[in-house]
């Protein structure tokens, strides 16, 4: 990666013009990349704001320097909470690209260049952009899914997070390491596949989903007592299937039914969660603040006074990436359960229902007298 040497006074030019070091990933815990929301919402950011981000650009590229590239990303994050710039998501996409995470890193080079488009002015940036982007897209995994077309409503999902047939048809972009993909359908035997990718790895799998084996009979009870012979043309019930019909019916739609509820509590419990997380997110950031005259930095090499405000933030934020993904997991699951649930009772065989119509038999025998009805 070349160097640049930053030629304006300008702080937000300067942001992309800083040295970029490559080196092995020293870290692979994985931050998610959901972008927090800046809390002075919309509005232009303030001075004491911009010399708070300034700041905390200026420790991130120290801190790449050195090769922490987490701690980097977590003052990169800060600044971008501030403002959104080619130049921070560019630094952004170099610090999770040496952590390992090329999808995320994949995401930002991308928005960098769409933030370029819309006019953001980043000359330095620019220049570096195009081939940083386009060395890492051929990096990054791809995991393609073929679904079988005679099954209704499968649901896939990779790492617990669920993904459409179309997205698996196109290839999913995964990063290095190991995965686990599950495919599941009502009525079939599910996939399973564990996947321990590299980087540039483009695996292409045909996901098999045999009918589910049919249930074990239940073993057979004493024989009946049969009925004295009628007098007359006997008949038969037509038992059996559609009674087998009803009760898979029935089956299939308590599981949907019960997943489509889990769904909704995990989803809604996590998102609970979520808004607690960032109440804790919040807490930790005021006392850090308190404490240090609202020094961005203090988290880089924290003192006793803010060492555990520091350790509760990285913790808050982990819980709240984590609530994040988790609940739209449950909410997406409730959603594949309730369409399946719809998709069962219509479509499903229901049992036939015999014409309506009344059949009397008359029936003779020792010591009785009298008619057999049918209705």
């Amino acid at each position: 990666m070349p160097t640049i040497q930053p030629r304006a006074p300008d702080w937000w030019l300067a942001m992309g013009s800083s040295m970029i070091v490559r080196s092995r990933c020293l870290e692979t815990l994985l931050i998610c990349a959901a972008t927090f929301v800046s809390r002075w919402g919309y509005a232009d950011p303030s001075p004491a704001e911009i010399s708070s981000a300034r700041h905390a650009f200026e420790t991130a590229v120290s801190l790449e320097g050195a090769q922490q590239w987490t701690e980097a990303t977590l003052k990169l994050r800060e600044a971008l909470a501030v403002k959104d710039t080619p130049g921070l998501r560019f630094h952004l996409a170099h610090c999770e690209t040496e952590r390992g995470l090329l999808v995320e890193a994949e995401l930002d080079y991308d928005r960098a260049s769409e933030l370029i488009a819309k006019g953001a002015k980043a000359p330095d940036v620019q220049k570096l952009l195009a081939p940083a982007s386009a060395a890492l897209k051929p990096r990054v995994p791809r995991v393609s899914v073929e679904l079988p077309s005679d099954v209704l409503a499968p649901v896939a999902t990779i790492d617990g997070r669920v993904f459409s047939p179309s997205e698996l048809a196109s290839g999913v972009p995964l990063n290095p390491g190991h995965h686990e993909l599950l495919v599941s359908a009502s009525g079939r035997s599910s996939f399973r596949r564990s996947l321990d990718l590299k980087e540039g790895e483009q695996p292409q799998l045909l996901a098999e989903l045999p009918p589910a084996p049919a249930p074990v009979a239940a073993p057979a009870g004493p024989p009946s007592v049969q009925a004295p012979p009628m007098t007359g043309s006997s008949y038969a019930e037509p038992i059996g299937a559609d009674s087998k019909h009803s009760s898979t019916k029935l089956y299939l739609m308590l599981g949907e039914s019960v997943l489509t509820v889990a769904g909704l509590a995990v989803g809604i419990g996590y998102k609970v969660a979520q808004a607690s997380a960032s109440d804790r997110v919040n807490t930790a950031q005021g006392r850090i603040d308190q404490a240090t005259q609202g020094d961005v930095a203090a988290c880089g090499a924290p003192d006793l006074t803010v060492t555990g405000a520091c350790s509760d933030l990285h913790t808050a934020i982990d819980d709240h990436d984590r609530a994040v993904v988790w609940s739209t997991v449950g909410f997406v699951s409730a959603s594949v359960g309730a369409v399946a649930l719809v998709t069962t009772w219509i479509a499903y065989p229901t049992a036939r229902v015999d014409a309506a119509g009344v059949t009397l038999q008359p029936v003779a025998g020792l010591g009785r007298f009298g008619l057999l009805g049918r209705f």
